[in-house]
């Protein structure tokens, strides 16, 4: 008599489930390789870093940055400016910042804040100048912003008059007129020149040439030269900007390499000097930062 053998059906089935289940696992983990162009994130960039065909930026991605430059690594930055940007604008504003405005008298100069507290002391002192809380920090030595506009882009600008400069044992000689500008040279120029007619001025000039570089060269950026810029920061400046928030930024940067004109501009703030050489910003001058930063009062 014929001996009948029980199903195995069971084992299948539970075989079936995790071979299932496995492959369900390798699709997520790497759907963003396997679907590159589909995959969508919530920052408005496809899966490979680009800009998604239905983003729309508003004032969320809008931001304000305070940055500095120094001389060297480690040395005490003597240049603030704060960087504005408008994402539903497409506007940069260049903001350059006298080194005494005002904060406490027993640390007058921004200098002097950031060697005590770094870059969160000196947002703090800028806020309690301006009314605006900048969302981070980033401070260049001269390597670091030398390496940024390498990767980013000469400047043309017409110098409006002869200036000598004076790096250390060398001398350089800026000559009135129109110029290409080497990114050493933009180094030299915004932070070493010595133009003789007051802060004001040489903030004027660091404003339009800062603005001009941005300028002529936003065009020819696009996502991998964004990542570029970013890795320049993170590991060459002392910073507080994360992958993070830079990530929530991109898109609309990207958005304004496509769509914006000559983004950028610049302001100085406007004041008065007490004799100790600290620097009050006057309360017009004071709106018209919250204005020009998105923060109107």
């Amino acid at each position: 008599m014929a001996v009948r053998r029980k199903s195995n059906w069971y084992i299948y089935f539970i075989a079936f489930g995790i071979a299932f289940a496995f492959a369900v696992g390798v699709i997520f983990t790497f759907r963003d390789f396997l679907f590159p162009e589909t995959q969508e994130t919530t920052t408005g960039l496809t899966g490979t870093g680009e800009l998604s065909d239905d983003f729309t930026p508003d004032a969320s991605h809008s931001f304000t940055i305070l940055t500095m430059l120094a001389d060297t690594d480690g040395g005490i930055p003597e240049l603030f400016s704060m960087v504005s940007y408008d994402a539903v604008d497409h506007a940069f504003v260049i903001i350059p910042l006298p080194n005494g405005i005002s904060v406490n008298a027993d640390e007058r100069t921004l200098p002097n804040i950031y060697a005590a507290k770094g870059g969160e002391g000196a947002i703090s002192a800028v806020a309690n100048a301006t009314g605006i809380t900048c969302d981070g920090y980033i401070c260049f030595d001269r390597e670091a912003v030398i390496r940024l506009i390498s990767a980013y882009g000469n400047v043309r600008y017409n110098i409006p008059k002869t200036v000598v400069v004076t790096d250390g044992a060398e001398l350089d000689a800026f000559n009135a007129g129109e110029q290409i500008f080497s990114p050493e040279a933009v180094f030299r120029y915004i932070y070493l020149a010595d133009f003789g007619e007051g802060e004001e001025y040489r903030f004027s000039i660091i404003g339009d040439i800062m603005s001009q570089l941005i300028n002529q060269n936003i065009s020819y950026s696009d996502s991998m030269m964004l990542d570029s810029y970013f890795k320049i920061i993170s590991e060459d400046c002392k910073t507080d900007i994360t992958e993070e928030l830079y990530l929530s930024k991109k898109a609309a940067l990207l958005n304004t390499i496509t769509y914006g004109s000559e983004p950028a501009e610049f302001y100085i703030p406007y004041g008065e000097y007490s004799g100790d050489g600290s620097f009050t910003i006057a309360e017009n001058s004071v709106t018209t930062i919250n204005q020009k930063c998105g923060m109107d009062e």
